[in-house]
């Protein structure tokens, strides 16, 4: 437990901000040397922290994207390029605007780009390095999650919890 945002990036080898705000998280007077950063939310992280990145990195995809769908998908607002606002015209009106660096023809090199040499890494262990894991609907943590299941079992961690436990008869 920590008193403050600030306090839990302090000394941290890779700080991941996985949350669904829409204004920043984290400063970049908060990273130290040699810091990865893993956004998972396209507001989490302000200007400041891409500037001192110096390596940044996107999920992937490219090019534009249109979207049809009914009026209340808009681009430009929330965490991704398309988001369905709710509300009313006063509520969606205090809605902040997405982060300028968040659009589909995003200007930074995809991790494929990264892992193929298309675009370099780093060349130093003090600079920082940011990934934007935005657009994979959170499979990440259904795989990375599967794995930490299965090493835990074949460990013999942890405990077994009854199926039932997380299921419902649902009438209709």
């Amino acid at each position: 437990m920590v008193a403050d945002p600030q306090s839990a990036v302090r000394g941290a080898g890779i700080v991941s901000t996985c949350t669904d705000s829409m204004v920043p998280v984290i400063r970049s007077d908060w990273l130290e040397p040699g810091m990865h950063v893993t956004c998972v939310g396209g507001a989490e992280l302000g200007e400041d922290v891409y500037r001192r990145a110096a390596v940044v990195v996107r999920q992937g995809g490219g090019g534009s994207l249109t979207v049809e769908g009914p009026d209340r998908v808009e681009s430009g607002r929330g965490h991704s390029p398309f988001t369905f606002v709710g509300g009313t015209e006063e509520e969606i009106e205090r809605l902040p605007p997405a982060a300028p660096h968040w659009s589909p023809s995003a200007r930074y090199p995809t991790y494929v780009d990264l892992v193929s040499g298309k675009a370099p890494g780093r060349t130093s262990d003090e600079q920082i390095s940011l990934y934007l894991a935005l657009g994979n609907q959170g499979l990440q943590f259904a795989s990375v999650g599967w794995q930490v299941y299965e090493k835990a079992r074949a460990l013999g961690l942890g405990n077994e919890l009854p199926i039932e436990w997380f299921l419902q008869d649902i009438r209709d």
